[in-house]
């Protein structure tokens, strides 16, 4: 569920804390991506899941697990007067192959993960769209 809104901050680096600041709040970790490459694993079950994300340039990307050892992911870049986001729920396929699952309202077992993620995307959108929340 992409996303791009206006905020009325006045310097990139005033959005990029403010989105920070929010990411951080919701339980979310800002990726260290080394090498353009970023691994994550978490457990389901007594199962280790390797997740790999790779860097999109311009944008810093955070992620969260949830308690299906599944992940959510949301990439935002401050973009002029703007916040530009993607958020989605990374899947490996027989360990080679990504996919970036959309967000679904909704969503039933195995993948409430994407109904939480929806949840946290609907949440952001309220939050940079609303004004003053973006300021310092």
């Amino acid at each position: 569920m992409p996303g791009s809104h206006s905020s009325p901050i006045t310097t990139a680096e005033e959005r990029c804390a403010s989105v920070i600041r929010w990411f951080t709040a919701q339980g979310f970790t800002r990726a260290r991506v080394e090498h353009g490459k970023l691994r994550i694993t978490t457990e389901k079950m007594g199962e280790t899941i390797v997740f790999k994300l790779k860097e999109r340039p311009g944008y810093d990307t955070f992620f969260k697990e949830t308690g299906e050892g599944a992940l959510i992911v949301f990439e935002v870049k401050a973009d002029g007067g703007r916040v530009v986001w993607d958020g989605y729920c990374p899947l490996l396929l027989f360990g080679i192959w990504s996919r970036k699952l959309a967000f679904k309202t909704g969503a039933r077992a195995p993948f409430r993960y994407r109904d939480e993620g929806h949840r946290l995307a609907m949440a952001f959108s309220t939050y940079v769209q609303s004004p003053g929340n973006t300021r310092p």
